[in-house]
């Protein structure tokens, strides 16, 4: 599209084909040496096609487009917020701060992404807002992650949150917070894997028991 007028570009972004507006993005970021403004304006009032469209062209762009996607992290749309979260991850400029207003995000995958972006920062000062997530977050997902992490940055006077997580309904979460608990204590009460659903519960009531004895001794 090369040599396209804007107006042609800006005809064509409403263009039902989606191919069309990738292609008049692209075209779009070579219509100045600075095209953020022109970017802007686009995106200010474009519908949800035009604005994937849009931000998957930046998100491969050469130079930094930060500042746009960070406003992107609001976006109504879930995967516009998951596309913009970790293109900001990607340009290096992820913090502690956004990740954990971003933790409270609504969709369980964009929270999932942050557990995983803050880990791999080694942000160790989330560790208590991920616990909360192990044990409150209504994804087993999202618990699971969380759960993985304390794993990693956790120690033993993490395991009064942990216990709670034996209690979880779904068998997996049960089973990560096992391995959790083994790794952050030293105790080893049975494998979860594979584990039939008696033997799951009889591990369980062991770490529970467990619990008990170690509340009585302090």
């Amino acid at each position: 599209m090369k040599g396209v007028s804007l107006d042609q570009i800006l005809l064509d972004l409403k263009d039902d084909d989606n191919e069309i507006k990738r292609m008049a993005a692209q075209a779009l970021l070579h219509q100045t040496d600075d095209p953020e403004d022109l970017v802007r304006s686009v995106i200010d009032d474009a519908d949800i096609d035009t604005l994937e469209a849009v931000y998957s062209v930046l998100f491969d762009a050469d130079g930094d487009y930060s500042a746009i996607f960070m406003d992107a992290t609001v976006s109504d749309d879930p995967r516009i917020r998951r596309m913009a979260i970790r293109y900001i991850f990607r340009k290096g400029r992820f913090c502690l701060e956004d990740g954990l207003k971003w933790l409270k995000d609504g969709d369980p995958y964009v929270r999932r992404r942050v557990i995983n972006y803050i880990s791999w920062i080694n942000e160790s000062g989330a560790l208590k807002p991920i616990s909360e997530l192990a044990i409150k977050d209504p994804d087993p997902m999202v618990r699971i992650d969380a759960l993985k992490v304390i794993a990693v940055w956790g120690d033993g006077g993490d395991a009064e949150r942990i216990i709670k997580a034996l209690e979880d309904e779904d068998p997996d979460v049960k089973g990560q917070a096992i391995y959790t608990l083994s790794r952050i204590t030293g105790e080893d009460f049975g494998d979860p894997l594979g584990a039939s659903d008696d033997e799951l519960e009889w591990i369980v009531a062991k770490w529970q028991a467990w619990w008990e004895i170690m509340k009585e001794g302090k």
